[in-house]
């Protein structure tokens, strides 16, 4: 099973961006969600969202629907709001 880490380092990887580090706590920071948004093109719609916002940005871009369970207590993003990330960054980078 992925850890957060192993996940972000994925998603990165697979857009050719430097890594983001998961800090104590497995918070994620804003700017890896800025930085996914960045190289999809969707900058100009996510103006003024928090993670889980930017977060339901990529994977709805997607097609798919940003499920309950992907946002965590404190404004963060689950493991498997990062997983739905990842698929959708796959999809839509093809």
């Amino acid at each position: 099973m992925s850890t957060k880490q192993e996940i972000v380092d994925e998603i990165c990887a697979h857009l050719g961006i430097p890594s983001f580090h998961i800090s104590t706590g497995s918070t994620e920071p804003k700017e890896l969600f800025e930085a996914i948004i960045d190289q999809l093109g969707l900058t100009a719609i996510s103006k003024g969202l928090d993670k889980q916002g930017l977060g339901k940005l990529i994977v709805e871009a997607d097609g798919e629907l940003w499920l309950p369970e992907y946002d965590s207590t404190g404004g963060t993003v689950t493991k498997e709001g990062l997983l739905a990330i990842k698929l959708a960054v796959s999809h839509l980078t093809k």
